[in-house]
């Protein structure tokens, strides 16, 4: 669950996510392995890198059984959440990666709504984190895969 945490915060704050199938639903132990490589090669630091976590949780999500539906449904819904804020200050995650080379704030933003923005990173990550513990140990053993190994 270490590894799953810290690549899934990283995929939000800034480093990176995840790491082989047997037998509890096919379809999502398939998905599951073959997006495998693809997570862990993101580079979440940059917008594109964001954009293709939050497809790859997508993608997950509709594929997952009942038994860790629920968790890659609330992963989801918070990158919903962060998004909508976003939307509502009126910036993207270029314009969060451009702003941050610069070692500024994205203009026109205000105090609030980057407090507010701030916070719905928090959420994705602590999503991440509370959610993983159930994706992981449903991984190992009902798949066969170890998202703790690297």
């Amino acid at each position: 669950m270490k590894r799953f945490g810290i690549l899934a915060a990283a995929a939000v704050l800034g480093t990176s996510l995840l790491s082989g199938c047997g037998g509890g639903g096919d379809d999502y132990c398939d998905t599951l392995s073959s997006m495998r490589d693809d997570v862990t090669s993101l580079d979440p630091s940059g917008a594109g890198g964001f954009e293709d976590l939050r497809e790859v949780t997508d993608d997950l999500a509709d594929a997952a059984p009942d038994e860790v539906a629920d968790d890659w449904e609330a992963i989801g819904k918070a990158f919903e959440d962060l998004e909508s804020t976003m939307d509502d200050a009126g910036v993207s995650m270029e314009d969060f990666e451009e702003a941050g080379e610069n070692g500024e704030s994205p203009e026109g933003v205000s105090e609030e709504d980057l407090m507010a923005i701030s916070d719905g990173f928090t959420d994705v990550g602590d999503t991440f984190s509370e959610s993983g513990d159930a994706i992981t140990e449903h991984a190992k053993e009902s798949c066969d895969i170890d998202l703790n190994e690297s």
